[in-house]
């Protein structure tokens, strides 16, 4: 996805986020696909949640919050807890997965219209929108 390094990256850089990836492939599979895109780097993989550790991604949300708290001493829940997908799976797991808040990124396959219809909190047209993104996030961590 146009934007998907950039904005890793700059999540990445910024001390206050750990991003990570929740996914219904299982972990093997998924970091087979982060390393063909060069996106294995600037995500904590350790405390991600895979379908390898339950078939229903929105009970992968509660799992990488518990493994980041392990990891990190915090208590991870909605109130610092985002969801960035593009797809209305994605938006179903954030808002299933402990009502975390979900930034829809339109991609070609799932327009904004569908994402906002879904329960998106901000949706995004592009990962290029880099203000756009580090303001939703901004903004729905401080909610």
């Amino acid at each position: 996805m146009p934007g998907a390094v950039a904005a890793l990256r700059a999540v990445q850089g910024r001390a206050d986020l750990i991003p990570t990836v929740v996914t219904g492939n299982l972990k093997a599979n998924a970091m087979l696909k982060l390393a063909a895109f060069g996106l294995e780097s600037f995500l904590d993989t350790e405390i991600g949640g895979y379908a390898s550790d339950d078939q229903n991604r929105p009970v992968l949300v509660g799992i990488a919050q518990k493994r980041a708290q392990a990891k990190y001493g915090v208590l991870f829940d909605r109130s610092n807890t985002v969801i960035i997908g593009d797809s209305l799976e994605d938006v179903r797991t954030g808002r299933d997965g402990g009502g975390v808040p979900v930034i829809g990124i339109t991609s070609g396959t799932t327009s904004a219209a569908e994402l906002e219809r879904a329960g998106a909190d901000v949706v995004l047209r592009s990962l290029e929108d880099m203000e756009g993104l580090e303001t939703a996030i901004a903004e729905l961590l401080s909610s």
